[in-house]
């Protein structure tokens, strides 16, 4: 199989579609050690900013029965180490859990077949045999979550952002990742001060993340990266960035989607029931935008100043989305449960968090791009890239980057490609929350827009 073991030792000689496939190991439950390299077809590695673990499958082709001489059970282990040369600091070392046979098929000789081993990380298996129960009296979450990672999953390192403010509440018999995921939803960055409600759980090849959208936002840019055609004159990119080998948009600007999912508007009804006292909070997508602390990917935002008939924009429209929830922000208010005091447990910031990471999840996701590089076991999930794309609009001396859709990107998902005819690509899910240039205001209550559009 071309390109598994050690390459060059001349780093120069190295081209970009090389790897070095060190370690390919079936361990099974009695100790035993399997290497699969020489019946490797395919290895997919997966990273996803919205999955809690790594996972990823392999495909083999087997002529010598090891799937009967194993049989696997699903207490086995897969040991995988890969990266561009042998040695090289920067590669993908982790130890995992298979969990599934699939896609099990022979050739017409009956003397091969082929199958699928599918694996994830082993905390995934170990989350799904457990239950959390317990009280977050006056806790951080990202205490909570740290703890629950130690104490429940034997997690001994993980990256956990500082969230703001204190929290009591019971995770009612839960499993841990469940308990996470839940906690999550409730968790304010301390890096903003407790505006916004951006707070993600998910592991990448470094181990697992806590981490607020805002941060990864503000994180240094990973590489450049560009596409455009070959042999142009006058070109205008990095010399230093990494050739993009192909690309696709995933998701451009969507506005029924937008108005739907409340990412510029959306009004919020929270009744206290204790206290038997509503609250109206309205989220208007400028007002969270103009905030110093917080963080966008690139300087124009993402909203489209164009007004409807109305003579309002799509951030002035808060009935767009409408939510109703229960809240305990007024309980500390009413008079006779002051007269219990302890009675009142603190504020879970309904009014914050539910319009907030409404929006923000759905902004974070604006634009989405799918692109394919040569491998790189370097990239990793939660990192900035810059993305260059060559306008295709003519000019008369030059082409320069897509002054909408060029610039930095956040990198959520992440997907390592490893083939027996020697290839080996990444493919990213890259994301913005905004644009570069601002795009042009349409007024649909000007009655020359009206009688234009009626000619």
């Amino acid at each position: 199989m071309a390109n598994t073991d050690a390459l060059v030792e001349n780093p120069g000689d190295v081209y970009t579609q090389d790897f070095s496939l060190n370690k390919l190991n079936i361990l099974t439950a009695a100790g035993q050690k399997f290497e699969m390299r020489k019946l490797l077809v395919e290895l997919s590695f997966y990273e996803d900013l919205y999955s809690f673990c790594l996972s990823g499958h392999i495909t083999l082709k087997d002529g010598q029965g090891f799937i009967e001489s194993l049989h696997l059970t699903g207490n086995e282990f897969i040991e995988i180490e890969f990266g561009k040369v042998k040695d090289a600091p920067n590669k993908i070392k982790k130890t995992f859990r298979l969990y599934k046979v699939g896609d099990r098929t022979s050739n017409p000789n009956l003397n091969m077949e082929y199958y699928t081993l599918y694996f994830c990380s082993e905390e995934l298996l170990l989350s799904e045999q457990r239950k959390v129960s317990k009280s977050t009296k006056g806790k951080e979450i990202s205490e909570v979550i740290k703890d629950i990672l130690q104490t429940e999953l034997k997690v001994s390192t993980a990256k956990i952002e500082k969230t703001f403010g204190t929290y009591d509440l019971i995770i009612p018999n839960m499993k841990p990742f469940e308990a996470i995921s839940w906690l999550s939803t409730y968790a304010r960055p301390a890096v903003t001060g407790g505006i916004g409600a951006d707070m993600l759980f998910f592991e990448n090849k470094n181990g697992y993340n806590f981490r607020s959208i805002q941060s990864m936002m503000k994180g240094s840019i990973y590489a450049n990266f560009k596409y455009q055609q070959t042999n142009l004159p006058n070109e205008n990119f990095n010399e230093n960035a990494i050739s993009v080998l192909n690309y696709e948009f995933v998701k451009t600007y969507d506005q029924l989607d937008d108005i739907k999912s409340g990412t510029y508007s959306s009004r919020l009804l929270s009744l206290d029931l204790l206290a038997r006292k509503p609250v109206v909070t309205d989220y208007d997508y400028t007002k969270y935008k103009s905030n110093p602390t917080i963080q966008s990917l690139d300087t124009s935002g993402a909203l489209a100043p164009a007004k409807n008939r109305f003579g309002k924009t799509q951030n002035q429209e808060n009935n767009s989305m409408f939510k109703l929830a229960t809240s305990n922000a007024k309980q500390c208010t009413a008079a006779y449960v002051q007269q219990q005091p302890g009675s009142v447990a603190k504020s879970v910031a309904v009014e914050n968090y539910i319009p907030n990471r409404t929006a923000q999840l759905s902004l974070a996701n604006f634009i989405v791009v799918k692109l394919t590089i040569p491998g790189d076991p370097g990239i990793t999930v939660g990192r900035t890239i810059n993305f260059s794309l060559m306008t295709i609009k003519p000019t008369l001396n030059e082409r320069g980057p897509d002054k909408f859709y060029s610039g930095k990107y956040l990198v959520t998902a992440v997907r390592h490609i490893i083939q027996s005819e020697g290839v080996y690509q990444t493919v990213l899910e890259i994301t913005k929350d905004s644009l570069v240039s601002k795009p042009n205001s349409v007024d649909g209550s000007n009655p020359d827009y009206k009688k234009a559009a009626a000619s």
